[in-house]
């Protein structure tokens, strides 16, 4: 896909970052007659280092936005998901709810073309290097200026316009690294059949295995703070779970862990996707909330121009967005009972007797269960879990009932 010439530098929005954020803010304003122009430093089809996991919250939102088949994009679909503590597998789901697995070079791609079909303007190769907040101007690499009424920051974890607005793009104290490799499938023992997850290999974390279609996605991410070397940890995990240190290339980025921004912007400026902080803290969920955000962003924005007042777009994006914040604000408190390395013993007795506590991480991402409620269920399983040992009553046993 090759750069589109702008014309005109001045337009009613810009967007920066062509991922899913940023198209689906894109595709929204385009769709509803706003001349609005999507710049990203990258030249699209760029890689992207993710696990490259949807699920069906993610297929519900994009069908929403972009009203499209996303078929050309899945490399893998699974049916069910396997927990693990080191090399010990826990438990094993199958034939339950479907995941998809998808490149990120192609899937960032397909949604940055839905949205200039939509009529969006595309800016690629193009760095910003600063915005202009008052004035709501954006300085490029090369000099250029451009200027809109609105400016949506979905820049990523390292955004420019979050810097811009708050003098950093994130708080390294709240933030996770994480360290990834593909690995072809040809050669490797043991490929995977269903997503894997590890508990044990890193503290504050944990590690995943994804099926693709000729790799697989292997990594593990962990609270930044607490893990100062985790490439020699990505060693011994890709060592204990392949039986070889596979060759290939490991790429390290950050995730905002936990971290989000309460307040995602300023008036008519606002920050969606990762560049907000917008990563699911227990499930690491990203994608789906990175265009749910673009939308509501989008949305925020046509509302204020409504108005003909552009300094209220963050108070109509805050109505909706703080439906994000408040079901990531169970799983940050749920988290402090799940990754601790004292929590996890107990958490993993209660994987190997029962079903229904995958089942229910499933549900989760499938956006069947609520975040609320999924934290009261695992909480009261937690509960029951500790109260075992001295009730004289067995609790029971659901690992065939789910």
């Amino acid at each position: 896909m090759r750069p589109i010439s702008t014309g005109n530098n001045r337009f009613d929005a810009v967007v920066v970052g062509g991922g899913p954020a940023g198209s689906s803010a894109a595709r929204v304003l385009a769709a509803n007659g706003m001349n609005v122009c999507v710049v990203d430093k990258s030249i699209f089809p760029r890689d992207k280092l993710c696990g490259g996991l949807l699920t069906l919250r993610s297929k519900k939102v994009f069908n929403d936005i972009f009203a499209n088949d996303w078929g050309s994009t899945i490399e893998a679909v699974a049916t069910g998901i396997s927990f693990y503590y080191q090399s010990r597998c826990l438990n094993v789901i199958h034939d339950y709810t479907e995941l998809y697995f998808t490149c990120r070079r192609e899937f960032d791609a397909f949604l940055l073309r839905l949205a200039a079909e939509q009529g969006a303007k595309l800016l690629q190769g193009s760095p910003v290097t600063h915005v202009n907040v008052a004035e709501c101007t954006l300085r490029l690499a090369d000099g250029t200026t451009l200027a809109g009424n609105y400016v949506i920051g979905a820049d990523g974890v390292n955004s420019v316009v979050a810097r811009s607005l708050f003098g950093e793009s994130f708080d390294r104290r709240r933030t996770a690294f994480a360290l990834e490799m593909e690995i072809p499938v040809s050669g490797i023992r043991s490929p995977a059949q269903v997503p894997e997850i590890h508990f044990g290999v890193v503290p504050w974390g944990y590690g995943w295995v994804f099926p693709k279609k000729s790799t697989l996605t292997a990594g593990i991410g962990g609270l930044h703070k607490k893990n100062p070397h985790l490439r020699p940890r990505f060693e011994e995990f890709l060592r204990h779970r392949f039986g070889i240190l596979p060759p290939g290339k490991i790429m390290g980025h950050y995730i905002p862990f936990g971290g989000c921004r309460q307040i995602p912007g300023q008036g008519n400026v606002l920050l969606c996707g990762d560049a907000a902080g917008l990563v699911e803290p227990i499930t690491g969920e990203g994608i789906a909330f990175a265009m749910l955000s673009g939308k509501y962003a989008a949305q925020a924005v046509l509302g204020a121009a409504k108005h003909r007042c552009p300094q209220l777009a963050l108070d109509f994006y805050l109505t909706e967005y703080s439906r994000i914040t408040n079901a990531f604000a169970c799983s940050n408190a749920l988290r402090f009972f799940l990754l601790p390395k004292s929590a996890q013993g107990l958490l993993l007795k209660l994987l190997l007797r029962t079903q229904s506590i995958p089942r229910k991480f499933l549900d989760l991402l499938a956006d069947k269960l609520g975040h609320a409620e999924y934290t009261r269920f695992l909480l009261g399983k937690v509960l029951c879990g500790l109260l075992r040992p001295v009730l004289p009553i067995p609790l029971g046993d659901d690992r065939r009932s789910g």
